[in-house]
């Protein structure tokens, strides 16, 4: 039996995303994109004014333009509120939680020095008559 003859494959490039980075920076060097960000030439042509620095424009959607219309200087001071109030919080909560895993760790090392029996060890002797009140 004589085996079907295998058609060669044309020789490619060896890493097919540098080719394509190649093949990118060609495209990007052809066609330039616009000196204008998307919408900015828009706002410009709206306002009638050409600023020197160039601006990032950036386009609300409909629910959040009428959250920023309905904002008033209380709306705000109260918003400023809540976002103290969560601020604070979280330091609290990580506080907390600081103090609720030292007295776990605490509390383990305790446990942990009665069952291996607190008068084995010179230090914890030392240490236990120490707050106890004995200065012998």
């Amino acid at each position: 039996m004589s085996r079907p003859e295998r058609r060669a494959t044309p020789p490619g490039p060896a890493c097919r995303r540098a080719a394509l980075d190649a093949l990118g920076q060609e495209v990007g060097r052809a066609l330039p994109p616009p000196a204008d960000g998307l919408g900015e030439s828009l706002v410009r042509r709206a306002h009638g004014d050409e600023p020197e620095e160039d601006r990032l424009v950036v386009r609300f959607g409909t629910e959040w333009r009428s959250f920023i219309r309905r904002q008033n200087p209380d709306r705000l001071a109260a918003l400023d509120e809540l976002i103290d109030a969560r601020i604070e919080h979280r330091a609290l909560a990580r506080f907390y939680r600081r103090v609720r895993n030292a007295a776990v760790a605490v509390t383990l090392a305790g446990f942990a020095l009665a069952q291996f029996g607190i008068d084995r060890l010179p230090v914890v002797r030392q240490v236990w008559r120490l707050l106890r009140g004995d200065l012998r």
